[in-house]
């Protein structure tokens, strides 16, 4: 049987949806703090897997994030364990519908994701952006696991000369019947690993800026 990895698709899970509260949260704990990226985690109970914060300050404008997010054809670079990731619809220049799958370890089944994202411009062209899984907007697809429960929130932040502040809370429930401590290890690993990675790129300014987003594209 293959051992568990920070590079399985289960830790994957995290980047592309996002966080949801409820009532009577507990504190967000720290986990990590390296390379100006940090974590945190919090139980998300009844399930056993955690949710994730996450912060960082980044040498790019927060369209940088954007770009990157949205270069679909590069996603291994920004999310372990990605098979695919591929934009299913464009509905408006705020909104996408975007089909993810991720590897699992044998036995596991591979797990695919379809999520709907929506844009929130904020002042000096931040934005938040929110995603959240649509698990029926397609049929189901034989020898995969549907996730079912996933959202959270992207925030970036503009800064001084040029930087931002980019920040994520994420929760998702893979299904099936993985164990929560293995889950938990792995995501917090794969979060903290694509965080960092997304940073590398945005302040490489390789991805392209969309030209339809509106006044800050440019």
């Amino acid at each position: 049987m293959k051992r568990w990895t920070s590079r399985d698709g289960v830790g994957a899970l995290l980047l592309l949806l996002l966080s949801g509260a409820a009532c009577a949260e507990p504190d967000w704990a720290l986990q990590r703090e390296q390379g100006g990226v940090t974590l945190w985690s919090r139980p998300n109970p009844p399930g056993p897997f955690l949710a994730f914060k996450l912060d960082m300050q980044v040498q790019a404008r927060p369209v940088a994030l954007l770009a990157v997010l949205r270069d679909t054809a590069r996603h291994t670079l920004w999310l372990p364990g990605s098979r695919e990731v591929r934009l299913l619809a464009h509905p408006s220049p705020e909104e996408d519908l975007v089909y993810t799958r991720l590897a699992a370890p044998w036995p596991a089944e591979d797990r695919e994701l379809i999520t709907r994202s929506r844009l929130n411009w904020l002042s000096g062209c931040g934005f938040t952006l929110r995603v959240w899984a649509e698990p029926d907007a397609l049929p189901p697809n034989k020898g995969l696991m549907r996730i079912r429960a996933s959202h959270g929130v992207w925030r970036a932040e503009s800064l001084k000369q040029g930087e931002s502040r980019i920040s994520l809370e994420t929760y998702t429930h893979p299904g099936g019947n993985l164990p929560g401590w293995v889950v938990n290890r792995v995501a917090a690993q794969a979060a903290f690993d694509s965080f960092t990675a997304i940073k590398g790129l945005m302040e490489a300014g390789r991805s392209p800026v969309p030209t339809d987003i509106g006044p800050c594209s440019n």
